[in-house]
């Protein structure tokens, strides 16, 4: 019976709703939402004044519409910091300078004792902790740290940096 009371005066709420909301096309929408509503819900008890019932329906049904849209709308500044973002990716001359670098680490870490390499390499790459290397080698968790400390400090050296892969000082564990 809703349904009908809507379809017949269909014309009558879109304007009163265009009035109250500023906007044809959103009273148009709500009211759309409303018809389908009152046929996918459950059957309601007889409503004194249908006009009123509708109108109230399809203002409430407005109101859900707008919230949703506001949820996904992004407004001047949020699209302003998204154009402004930094792009994440390195550009061409990154990704050259980072190449040169490897290559360089790659041919200073020919010129440490074999041992000192395989130590750097194994730990670096994360296929074996301190402890494991010194089990490995037979030797202290703390001899296995200064061989580390020491292939840092010579690529860092000859790579004329102060430290390599760290921005602090250079520390043992004490374990």
């Amino acid at each position: 019976m809703l349904r009908e009371a809507l379809a017949a005066r269909y014309r009558h709420l879109r304007d009163r709703l265009a009035v109250r909301l500023g906007s044809r096309d959103l009273a148009g929408e709500a009211l759309h939402e409303t018809w389908i509503r009152l046929g996918d819900g459950p059957d309601l008890a007889p409503v004194a004044d249908s006009d009123a019932y509708l109108y109230r329906a399809a203002l409430n049904t407005a109101s859900n519409i707008s919230a949703s849209e506001r949820r996904h709308v992004l407004n001047v500044v949020e699209i302003h910091d998204i154009i402004d973002m930094p792009d994440p990716a390195p550009d061409q001359e990154r990704v050259a300078i980072a190449r040169s670098e490897i290559a360089m680490l790659r041919g200073l870490l020919k010129q440490l004792p074999k041992r000192q390499r395989a130590i750097f390499i194994a730990n670096f790459t994360g296929e074996a902790t301190t402890a494991e290397l010194a089990a490995r080698y037979g030797v202290t968790i703390r001899t296995i740290q200064i061989e580390l400390r020491d292939a840092v400090l010579h690529c860092a050296l000859q790579m004329d940096r102060k430290n390599l892969f760290a921005n602090g000082a250079f520390r043992l564990s004490r374990k």
